[in-house]
Formats: structure tokens, sequence, C-alpha cells
């Protein structure tokens, strides 16, 4: 029983570094996730799809406001446009 028990643990251990808190918490989220699809529920990645998508927007909108055709007094409206988009994009990430 004893040698069963032993097995068992060492097939399902982890390790991680205990002074690195994202090692910690990446282990931490890996077990969590475990638990929960082993008792029957569905993993559900929408949020974090929509967070990537909207991340990505912030990205094109960055690259947009750097490499834009005209220089700084001719697109001064549209890096204005860029600086409000920004902040208004990053709140929902």
């Amino acid at each position: 029983m004893q040698e069963m028990k032993a097995e068992i643990a060492t097939k399902n251990s982890k390790r991680a570094n205990l002074l690195d808190h994202n090692s910690l918490k990446h282990i931490l989220d890996e077990s969590v996730s475990e638990i929960v699809t082993s008792r029957g529920y569905a993993e559900d990645v929408r949020m974090s799809n929509v967070r990537l998508f909207i991340g990505t927007i912030i990205i094109v909108i960055a690259l947009f406001a750097q490499f834009y055709k005209k220089k700084f007094p001719g697109n001064r409206d549209f890096l204005i446009g860029c600086i409000v988009l920004y902040p208004f994009f990053s709140e929902f990430v």
C-alpha cells in the first residue's frame, strides 16, 4: 500500500523553484487546471483568446503610430487618435 502511494506521488509530483513566484504560480495554475478538468469540467479559453486579440489590436495601433507615413506636424491628429485609443484598449486587457 505504501509503495503504491509513493509511486503515485512520484508520478504526479511537480518541481518548482520556491524562490521564484512565477514558477510557483505556474505550478499552482497547472495543478488547479488538472483537478478541475479531471472532475468533468471543460476548460473555457474564450476570455484568454479575447484578451490576446485586444492585445494584438494594441500592438497594431502602436505600430501605426510609430511608422505612419507623415512626419510629426502632419500626423498630429492621427497620433492623438492613437494615444486616445491605446489606453482605451489597454483597459480591457
